[in-house]
């Protein structure tokens, strides 16, 4: 493990380095994640990719983590805190996942338990959310699985070749997580929930 800033049972989520700028920009090259990363209409090359790493070290309201596996030290994707709102004591989660890699819907899902922790008990925020598109069904099944609900559906927000697509936000509010806890009879929020 390279300085690893959380440690789950398979994952763990360590700051970008720039060996990462290789991955990074071959994943922008895949059109799911160009989509979700609102890269469809610029070019990306290694110096975008290296922008965005310095961007991620450099900004003071979001935390951009790589997403490793444990047993082979593989950067499998990125999971980022965005907009940390200390006033509002909110802030929203993002993820990107190479959607080669095998396993990777259980990675992200231990990367969000991860990052929930870190955010409900480390930064004491109140609301974590995020943005899905609408017809990723799995993800949003993993995201309920974690305890987020859906609050609302953006209809026709983005246009995708052509077509306009839904977007869904989900959220989940610290009050929430520790009523569940106390009902799995866990009394607060504790490091099993990765």
């Amino acid at each position: 493990m390279r300085n690893p800033f959380r440690i789950g049972a398979d994952i763990y989520l360590r700051p970008l380095e720039p060996e990462d700028v290789p991955s990074l920009t071959d994943w922008t090259t895949q059109p799911a994640i160009r989509v979700a990363l609102d890269l469809f209409y610029r070019p990306c090359d290694q110096s975008a990719a290296g922008l965005f790493l310095e961007r991620t070290k450099s900004a003071a309201h979001d935390i951009v983590l790589g997403i490793v596996a444990q047993e082979t030290d593989t950067l499998l994707g990125c999971i980022s805190l965005n907009r940390i709102d200390q006033e509002n004591r909110q802030v929203q989660l993002g993820f990107l996942l190479d959607g080669q890699k095998a396993d990777g819907e259980r990675y992200l899902s231990e990367a969000v338990g991860l990052m929930k922790r870190y955010v409900f008990e480390v930064l004491s925020m109140n609301r974590l959310w995020l943005y899905v598109d609408a017809a990723d069904a799995q993800t949003i099944a993993m995201l309920e699985q974690r305890g987020f609900i859906r609050e609302a559906t953006l209809r026709q927000d983005r246009c995708l070749d052509g077509r306009y697509a839904d977007t869904v936000v989900m959220g989940q509010v610290k009050e929430k997580e520790l009523l569940n806890k106390r009902r799995q009879g866990q009394g607060g929020i504790s490091s099993e929930d990765a």
